[in-house]
């Protein structure tokens, strides 16, 4: 990956806007995008998301040759920078941060960023995941593969500031801290009465993650 790449995955709608593909295939993306966000995987048909886009279902299938097939090339490039592909910028950031507050005052900010651009493919995802068992399988291999381990690293960073409980192990941190993120986020996009100010609502999301894994 070439240095500049961090900074262009901003939205899977951006990201498909500078791509070079087809109009019919673009227009299937997006379209599916919405109506799974909307209605959920199993609930959309592809007549549903042709008549959407405005194409026929033999355009769907000249490019996607299952829903399924359809379903991953929303969710795999989010997925991909939410872990994120980019790594090495993201955990530099990581690196700069001296206390657990620092730490995860950081995270916060960072992954909420990009989770708030993808919130519908973020909706998606954790819909799918509790039934997709091809997306938990992806999920596994973009956290841990055989040349690099995200959760181990993220430990180490922890681990570092000499401020995180013993029991909490990383899987524990993720589970915390993008529960929190994804359920905010998921919260302030379709149900915004049940949530305040933005900038408050992250120092609160903050405060309570510090409670629950400092020490």
């Amino acid at each position: 990956m070439s240095g500049v790449e961090p900074s262009i995955f901003k939205s899977y709608r951006e990201w498909l806007e500078h791509e070079q593909m087809p109009k019919g295939k673009k227009a299937a993306l997006v379209a599916a995008m919405e109506l799974f966000a909307e209605t959920g995987f199993d609930g959309t048909s592809t007549s549903q998301i042709a008549e959407h886009a405005g194409i026929s279902q033999a355009t769907i299938f000249k490019y996607f040759h299952t829903k399924q097939d359809l379903l991953l090339a929303i969710v795999k490039p989010v997925m991909q920078h939410l872990f994120p592909e980019y790594r090495d910028e993201f955990f530099l950031g990581m690196s700069k941060c001296e206390t657990l507050p620092d730490l995860i005052h950081f995270i916060v900010t960072d992954r909420y960023a990009f989770i708030s651009k993808n919130a519908e493919v973020v909706k998606i995802l954790v819909m799918e995941m509790m039934t997709n068992q091809e997306i938990r399988e992806l999920l596994h291999q973009l956290i841990a593969t055989n040349d690099y381990n995200f959760l181990s690293e993220l430990m180490g960073n922890f681990q570092r500031t000499g401020e995180l409980r013993d029991d909490i192990d990383s899987a524990a941190i993720l589970r915390v801290i993008g529960g929190q993120l994804i359920t905010y986020t998921i919260q302030r996009r379709y149900a915004p009465g049940w949530v305040g100010d933005e900038a408050t609502d992250l120092r609160n999301i903050t405060a309570q993650i510090i409670r629950t894994i400092s020490q």
